[in-house]
């Protein structure tokens, strides 16, 4: 039944509004406060505030207790709600809510470009600036997760940085800022008078205490240093970082950091001596079978790095004949899936692979496919790099 009583839906609504503060800077207070939403609209009725509060209940359900397929139940109970009531001043945060912290986990990040910019208008519509903002925050980072090519990518992150600054929205703009200067990094185009640091961005972090920018500016900085191969910075940040999936629960940053501490983890294992080489396998083990859980939940945005990662794992235990056939897979399922990003990372290990073992010919082949992929992305500077060191 819908809800009449004023108090009451004026409490579900100050509970709604408490739970971007949690977001931000306390996220493990988030489930506490959604089972009190959620018993609130089991006992009195619901209100505009329940499509807040099914969607965030979602949002527990898949970034805390990992249960995929009944937290996207809660995203289609919420668009059931909005068919049958007119709660249209809602719905651009939920659209957001949905689309950041929901539906990622059992659709490709690309089915979410048109509801987050559409949110973005409604938003503005109805005067939702927050939530407008938002959803243009979110879109930012799944454009650049579905590796689109940087030069355009560039100019979406540019508008929108532009679009949330004359919005006064300065905590959305922290969010987007370290992606933009990693795009700049990765074309070459990035000066220091023209990029803020990585260190002032976590410096304001911490002086607000918003968890979301840190893990938004830690993770950036993951991804740079994997794809300049710069493997020991990164296992110091990755120790530094602690488990950001707390810091941002079931946003996508935490799958692809999912990936990269597999990644990394796997990488220093290769390398280390017995007791650092025994605790590094262990962290990208326990990642290894985490993101594998997610994958056969539904989670279609980690195959590509599932069988990367297969590959890095057969390298570490010596068995030849997986490494290659995991290469070759990873390369095929990122090529398909239009992911130039990770196809590029597959070749290039594939290169560190073959060139490890002595195989010239394949160790060429894979060195000018990388080169191509990454060339193709618009990662100047990394081909550049590559060309110096070859």
């Amino acid at each position: 039944p819908e809800l009449s009583d004023e108090q009451i839906i004026m409490g579900q609504e100050m509970m709604r509004h408490s739970t971007t503060a949690c977001l931000l800077s306390q996220p493990t207070l988030l489930p506490i406060i959604i089972s009190i939403m959620i018993r609130s609209f089991v006992k009195f009725g619901i209100s505009a505030s329940s499509c807040d509060g099914f969607a965030c209940f979602g949002l527990v359900l898949c970034g805390f207790f990992r249960d995929l397929n009944k937290g996207r139940e809660m995203a289609k109970a919420v668009e059931l709600i909005f068919a049958k009531r007119d709660w249209k001043l809602i719905k651009p945060r939920t659209v957001f809510i949905c689309e950041t912290f929901v539906l990622h986990w059992t659709a490709p990040l690309q089915a979410s470009f048109v509801p987050l910019l559409e949110g973005y208008r409604m938003g503005l519509y109805t005067g939702d600036i927050d939530s407008a903002g938002w959803c243009l925050v979110t879109r930012c980072h799944h454009l650049f997760y579905s590796a689109r090519a940087l030069e355009g990518l560039q100019k979406e992150i540019d508008t929108c940085i532009d679009i949330l600054s004359q919005l006064n929205l300065e905590a959305h703009r922290l969010c987007v800022l370290p992606y933009l200067m990693t795009v700049k990094r990765l074309r070459g185009v990035c000066t220091k008078d023209s990029c803020m640091d990585f260190e002032d961005m976590l410096k304001i972090a911490s002086a607000t205490n918003n968890l979301s920018n840190r893990g938004h500016a830690i993770f950036a900085q993951l991804e740079l240093l994997v794809v300049f191969n710069e493997w020991e910075s990164a296992s110091k940040l990755l120790a530094e970082a602690g488990n950001l999936r707390l810091s941002i629960p079931g946003h996508f940053v935490g799958v692809r950091f999912t990936v990269l501490e597999a990644l990394i983890s796997f990488k220093m294992a290769q390398t280390s001596a017995l007791f650092a080489r025994t605790k590094w396998k262990r962290r990208g083990l326990k990642a290894f079978k985490l993101l594998r859980s997610w994958a056969k939940k539904g989670n279609v945005n980690v195959v590509h790095s599932l069988h990367l990662l297969y590959a890095e794992l057969a390298v570490l235990k010596g068995e030849g004949k997986r490494v290659e056939e995991s290469f070759k897979t990873a390369v095929m399922v990122a090529a398909t899936s239009g992911l130039m990003q990770d196809k590029a990372l597959a070749h290039d290990l594939a290169h560190e692979f073959y060139t490890a073992q002595g195989d010239k010919y394949w160790a060429d082949y894979s060195y000018e496919k990388s080169q191509e992929a990454y060339s193709d992305w618009g990662a100047n500077a990394k081909v550049d790099e590559k060309i110096v060191t070859s």
